[in-house]
């Protein structure tokens, strides 16, 4: 009885396309070459199953549309247990692409610089500062670098934005150019300072954001051959704007009759770095 039904469902299916070149599975009036059609109307009802030489389900389609590859329940629209492959997206030689989807819905590759967000423009990280000033003072007059850095910096969003930097100070002697034998306090050190500002700033152009000083003082070394690294490192809330911040060296001698003399700039390790962390 069984192998006659099959055999009637054969001669149906021939016969259904003999004379319509169409097929119809559960329907009469097929709309397509092949039109199956549902037994029930549930989410779980199968549609369509597809099984390999082992009877493993390899493809299920269910009556809500969702489907299956190597899932015989699929819970999406396009449900697999497997691994999926796709080619014509390009090659990722550098790692720096993610799959996304374009306008029309259609999956793609992008560059992640390009669906990152851009907060900070106009700054690149470590720079050695190439010029050099020398600066001196005595009598308690401080002496400031002018124009050494300068770094613009464009914020296109609210953001936390980390300064910090790092200045060479090298050939300290005194005022005349002898080595320092007075013993007095001498400083030497850097600060930041506001170049120019959006209007939209709380700031104050020549404002100083950070200051650090290095004192010492002494009686017989000789300080011609020897570098000082003054460093430094704030965060400050920026909102959208363009800004110019100044990295100034400078000295403080208080005594009147060495005084001090001290180049800045022009070490390898001179650096002005801007980070900029969105905060909406």
């Amino acid at each position: 009885m069984v192998n006659f039904n099959r055999r009637l469902f054969i001669i149906c299916l021939m016969n259904s396309s003999l004379f319509y070149s169409q097929i119809g599975i559960n329907t009469t009036n097929p709309s397509a070459m092949v039109d199956i059609v549902s037994l029930g109307n549930t989410g779980t009802t199968k549609a369509l199953k597809v099984s390999n030489s082992n009877t493993k389900e390899i493809l299920t389609v269910l009556d809500n549309g969702n489907t299956g590859i190597n899932v015989s329940n699929p819970t999406s629209q396009m449900h697999t247990s497997g691994s999926v492959r796709m080619t014509g997206l390009g090659i990722n030689t550098i790692n720096s692409k993610a799959l996304t989807t374009d306008t029309s819905g259609s999956i793609t590759t992008r560059s992640t610089t390009l669906l990152l967000p851009q907060v900070l423009a106009g700054t690149n990280g470590a720079d050695a500062i190439s010029v050099s000033q020398t600066l001196s003072s005595i009598n308690g007059n401080a002496s400031y670098t002018n124009g050494l850095l300068v770094r613009t910096f464009t914020i296109s969003q609210t953001s936390l934005v980390v300064l910090s930097y790092q200045l060479g100070v090298g050939n300290i002697v005194n005022a005349s150019g002898s080595n320092l034998t007075d013993g007095t306090s001498k400083q030497i050190g850097a600060r930041l300072t506001w170049k120019s500002l959006p209007s939209s700033t709380p700031f104050t152009v020549n404002d100083v954001l950070y200051t650090d000083a290095i004192s010492f003082m002494n009686s017989s070394v000789n300080y011609t051959k020897q570098f000082f690294y003054p460093r430094g490192s704030v965060s400050v809330t920026l909102s959208p704007g363009t800004y110019s911040i100044e990295l100034k060296g400078y000295v403080y001698a208080y005594d009147n009759v060495q005084g001090i003399r001290a180049t800045f700039g022009g070490s390898a390790y001179d650096r002005l770095d801007v980070i900029a962390t969105p905060l909406q």
